[in-house]
């Protein structure tokens, strides 16, 4: 009897602990099949490529994708670096770095990201390193010898490495001595995990592969995956075009001659568009585009209101609704981790506020075009001539009669002969006689 007892026992273990076993594997957490494929094609990296990446790694994470970065870069700003490698290591789905196709490089900044990655692969034929920090100047770019500014970066690159399981010494060699090294030497090296010919070829070598997040490990799955090419928003292209340290540098010496030239011709409904330019000239100078979107609008509304109050010849008008609109169009579209609310109470608000933005531009380019209208219109000024009336006497070529002009009495004279009761039309004014004719 005690036997049974114990073997039911036994049973009853088994059964939990099976149950248990099951429950452990099904609560496995898995990314894909998905793939959302970012593409840096040649670009630098500035805060317009950071703003459009991490906006690629929300849409990932909300659709439990893997995000596969094919990294093809000759670098960028550091700023920008930090904020994208900050948010792959705080990514909840896998991000895989990729260098690719063959020849394809990635100088500086592109090896920290690549660092950053959970899984660092690369192409044959391609390179990477060269991470050392430089400034540009008047006399181009020159290398930063700063401890103070080497240092930080080179700790931040070892702190990836190891937080990935990667080269810490290869790592800092990259800062402090620009070191380079092949796809095959990177993989020997243990800086990056996998060389795959292609992309099918990595997604089906990093398939069933477990990484670790901040939120626990999770497994890629790439089987039967499905491809899906991050589209840059109209937003995103604009801001990475004005990230641009060239055209940055345009727009700003044009914004400040504009406004220099204005000031001192007196010519001030041009100050605005200097504004404009200067403004946008700040993007590339590291200014968010949450404090460049912000400004743009306020500015935007403000040179809006001097037109409504103000005469002028629709250059200020203009220039706001063009602010306005560059305003909406950089304003980030993503959702903010410290907002406790809904993706989709976000998107229904921001979708209501450009609905609201666009409608009020409207609105004050129609005020704005029919107050330009009315100031340009000549004014009318009244006049006799051409009025139509009656003859209330008899006129003749010499003698003088009244006629009902209007609802008023004159006295006219004609070079033709009007008999009282006859319609006319003044064709003069003579002092205080009007000459007439008939009227056909």
């Amino acid at each position: 009897m005690k036997n049974k007892r114990i073997s039911k026992i036994t049973i009853f273990l088994l059964i939990a602990l099976l149950i248990t076993a099951i429950s452990i594997v099904e609560a496995e957490t898995y990314a894909g099949p998905k793939v959302y494929v970012f593409r840096f094609d040649g670009k630098t990296i500035n805060q317009g490529l950071a703003t459009a990446l991490i906006n690629a790694l929300n849409k990932a994470e909300s659709e439990n994708a893997i995000l596969l970065l094919i990294i093809d870069t000759p670098g960028g700003e550091l700023d920008a670096t930090e904020q994208v490698a900050k948010a792959i290591l705080n990514s909840a789905i896998p991000v895989v770095g990729y260098v690719y196709p063959r020849g394809a490089t990635a100088w500086s900044a592109g090896t920290i990201i690549l660092l950053s990655c959970h899984i660092a692969a690369m192409a044959p034929g391609t390179a990477i390193g060269a991470a050392q920090p430089v400034m540009y100047g008047p006399e181009g770019f020159q290398p930063v010898n700063y401890s103070k500014i080497i240092n930080p970066v080179a700790e931040l690159v070892q702190t990836i490495s190891k937080e990935r399981g990667r080269n810490e010494t290869a790592a800092y060699e990259f800062v402090t001595k620009n070191l380079t090294l092949n796809y095959d030497e990177a993989l020997k090296s243990n800086v990056i995990d996998i060389v795959a010919d292609n992309i099918p070829d990595l997604l089906s070598k990093i398939n069933g592969i477990t990484v670790k997040t901040p939120y626990g490990e999770v497994k890629i799955n790439t089987k039967g995956y499905m491809l899906e090419e991050y589209k840059w928003s109209l937003g995103e292209m604009l801001s990475n075009t004005l990230a641009d340290p060239l055209i940055a540098n345009i727009l700003l010496m044009l914004g400040f001659y504009i406004l220099l030239i204005s000031l001192f011709t007196g010519h001030y409904p041009m100050i605005a568009v200097g504004l404009l330019l200067f403004i946008l000239g700040l993007f590339g100078m590291g200014f968010t585009i949450n404090t460049i979107s912000s400004i743009l609008i306020i500015a935007g509304v403000i040179l809006l209101v001097i037109e409504l109050v103000t005469p002028g010849f629709g250059i200020l008008g203009a220039t706001g609704i063009v602010m306005i609109a560059l305003g909406f169009i950089l304003l980030p579209i993503y959702l903010p981790e410290s907002w406790y609310i809904t993706p989709e109470f976000y998107l229904r608000f921001l979708t209501a506020g450009l609905i609201i933005g666009f409608l009020a531009s409207g609105f004050f380019a129609f005020v704005i075009y029919k107050v330009v209208k009315a100031k340009r219109t000549k004014p009318l000024i009244w006049t006799i001539v051409g009025a139509k009336g009656k003859a209330l006497d008899d006129i003749s070529p010499g003698k003088e009669g009244f006629v009902l002009i209007d609802g008023e009495y004159w006295i006219a004279i004609s070079d033709e002969k009007i008999s009282a009761g006859d319609e006319v039309v003044v064709i003069d004014k003579v002092g205080p006689k009007l000459k007439v004719r008939k009227a056909k």
